[in-house]
């Protein structure tokens, strides 16, 4: 490939990911570039010099490859629309990522190790040939971070609230879709002075010997925090949450911890490997953090109830 006329980076969970492409990055408006300075992944982008941990080289093609004698390995559909939204193949040496969206067709081919990707992708129309690192964040960086530290057992992604409380320390609210995630961080960011990382997607990693919480470009419901999404806080404490008729919270130890920890991730279980790597991550996680049951009302007294618990 000849000399990167365009490169593009991130930095997320410590993290760092560089795009690279011989074409040029799509020139926004000045609406566009107003909307995208309010978006929630604005933050992520990454102008440091530390080495790239991952590198998509973005290649644009008038049309997509197709790849012979490869195994599916997993697709999602919208659940409203049924219409599929990404699939994940594999063959012996690599995976394919692919996506049929209109106006986001793209196929992605990966490495073994998720660190290295070629990413093939359509001309934007009406934009001339150029491409967008917005085309690679939503969803296919998720999908790869997701398998790249489970490939390393370095991490995993839940389904959680990341509260970074005013003394630094990390609070994770996980739960199921209803649970009350959504309100929770509502209630943290109204009522409180914390910081609400993520909403629906936080990054648990172990760093220097402990458990550390990241946020996340990719977010539920809550959007009102988005400048302060890129921090991170050791992680104090774990709560699996739940509506209730008033505060309670019982502490749980690992087997009952795991049992509600496990459903919260996004597990990587194509991939023996992988798969082990999280449950072992997850073990350790929960021997180390304290992990409680917490019944909660939508009331701004659930702070100072969460704090006063020891």
């Amino acid at each position: 490939m000849s000399m990167a006329k365009t490169i593009e980076k991130l930095k997320i969970a410590d993290t760092v990911i560089e795009m690279r492409s011989e074409f040029p990055v799509e020139k926004l408006t000045e609406a566009e570039k107003e909307q995208q300075a309010a978006e929630r992944f604005n933050n992520f982008f990454y102008a440091g010099s530390a080495q790239a941990d991952i590198v998509i080289d973005v290649r644009l093609v008038k049309s997509l490859p197709e790849f012979q004698n490869t195994k599916p390995v997993f697709i999602t559909y919208h659940f409203q629309s049924g219409d599929e939204n990404w699939r994940l193949r594999r063959t012996p040496s690599r995976y394919v990522y692919s996506c049929p969206l209109e106006d986001k067709k793209q196929v992605m081919v990966v490495n073994k190790g998720f660190n290295r990707v070629t990413a093939y992708l359509l001309p934007k129309k009406n934009k001339g040939v150029v491409w967008a690192p917005t085309d690679l964040i939503y969803d296919f960086i998720q999908v790869l971070l997701i398998n790249y530290f489970a490939s390393r057992g370095e991490g995993i992604f839940t389904h959680a609230v990341g509260v970074k409380d005013t003394d630094g320390s990390g609070l994770i609210f996980a739960g199921k879709s209803g649970a009350g995630k959504s309100t929770t961080a509502r209630l943290w960011h109204k009522h409180s002075k914390a910081r609400v990382l993520n909403d629906d997607r936080i990054i648990v990693r172990k760093q220097k010997g402990n458990f550390y919480m990241h946020g996340s470009p990719w977010h539920g419901e809550f959007s009102d925090y988005l400048t302060s999404r890129i921090e991170s806080a050791p992680l104090k404490k774990l709560f699996f949450i739940h509506h209730a008729k008033k505060n309670t919270a019982r502490r749980i130890f690992e087997k009952d911890a795991f049992q509600l920890l496990y459903p919260a991730l996004f597990p990587a279980f194509w991939d023996k490997a992988c798969l082990e790597n999280i449950i072992s991550f997850c073990q350790e996680l929960i021997k180390v953090v304290p992990c409680y049951s917490l019944g909660f009302v939508n009331d701004k007294k659930v702070i100072g109830f969460v704090r006063n618990i020891k």
